[in-house]
């Protein structure tokens, strides 16, 4: 059965920052548009709390324990393989610890994607501006450092409880994670009150979204007093091409040579990639791996059905120019 490509969206940031009432937030959303959502949460302690809260018919896969990107990230993949396969959603909130490092959850994603139609759309890192504040008053950290690559690995950025700092605080902190994430949409929020569809206005093909080449979004406040809309209005005219990933799920057999040929002239902000493919020009599929300019493939027999695809992670790469010469690998006669 072809079954279509299910989007998977990471939601991160530091502990206690807002995570699970954004992610409530978007169920109902989720709800209201007629959609079926699943969600993959992590905990570092052996119960779930937050879990408890979400409704029990919305399926939910829980990894208890440890980080995904630490102790129990092998277990990451399987598990979205089983809610796509098992519930066939529309979409895949992942909520991480939060101590979890948004790169390694994006790695594990893709891993995924080898197995089943699955597609990272975004990261979703939210901020606590208080906390934040006072990490950049200390100026160093584990903590700072980590919060830091929370923020860079972005795609959304929710700069969240707002109420709790001034308007120069705030203005500072948005100042701050423009300078360390200048291609991510940034949002800010009070109790994580926003837009939903601004996230989803990252793939702008989805249900038929189309989003305008600025992104206006609003504080909670703009909801309830719209005559002062224009002072909670943030527009970032980004492109969206700083850490992302590229899925492409390959419809042919492609030539062996052309392939490797491309693979050699990845741009360099490509540092991992991987897929499962084809080649008409050999007998056998092949599971390729690409990492720090090396390439690797190795002869497979797959047991069950798998899909062809390439997944590739980075910064700085035009996502498009990366799609047309991947189909223009699947389109040439054989």
């Amino acid at each position: 059965m072809n079954h279509k490509v299910i989007p998977v969206y990471v939601l991160a940031g530091f502990l206690g920052s807002g995570k699970s009432t954004l992610l409530n937030l978007l169920l109902e959303d989720a709800k209201l548009k007629g959609w079926k959502p699943a969600i993959l949460m992590n905990e570092v302690g052996d119960v779930n709390v937050e879990g408890q809260l979400i409704e029990k018919d919305i399926p939910m896969a829980e990894m208890l324990g440890g980080c995904i990107c630490c102790t129990i990230r092998a277990d990451l993949g399987m598990e979205l393989v089983k809610l796509a396969q098992e519930h066939r959603p529309d979409v895949i909130w992942i909520e991480s610890t939060g101590i979890a490092q948004p790169l390694e959850i994006m790695d594990a994603v893709t891993e995924a994607s080898l197995y089943e139609k699955l597609e990272l759309k975004g990261v979703v890192t939210v901020v606590d501006s208080r906390h934040l504040l006072d990490r950049v008053r200390i100026g160093s950290g584990k903590t700072f450092k980590l919060m830091k690559e929370q923020i860079h690995s972005a795609s959304v950025l929710v700069l969240n409880k707002t109420d709790l700092v001034g308007k120069a605080e705030q203005a500072e902190l948005e100042q701050l994670l423009g300078d360390w994430n200048p291609h991510a949409l940034l949002v800010t929020s009070v109790k994580a009150q926003m837009d939903a569809e601004v996230i989803y206005s990252l793939d702008g093909q989805r249900n038929g979204y189309e989003h305008p080449h600025g992104h206006s979004t609003c504080s909670s406040d703009c909801e309830q007093d719209h005559e002062h809309k224009h002072d909670h209005e943030h527009i970032h005219d980004t492109r969206h091409d700083h850490v992302n990933t590229l899925t492409y799920y390959v419809p042919e057999s492609m030539d062996s040579h052309e392939f490797e040929a491309f693979v050699r002239q990845l741009p360099e902000g490509i540092y991992r990639a991987k897929g499962i493919v084809t080649f008409h020009d050999t007998a056998s599929r092949f599971l390729f791996q690409y990492a720090y300019r090396e390439s690797d493939y190795l002869r497979i027999t797959p047991q069950k059905i798998v899909h062809d695809v390439v997944v590739f992670i980075g910064e700085g790469f035009s996502k498009q120019e990366l799609l047309e010469q991947l189909e223009s690998l699947t389109k040439r006669e054989m």
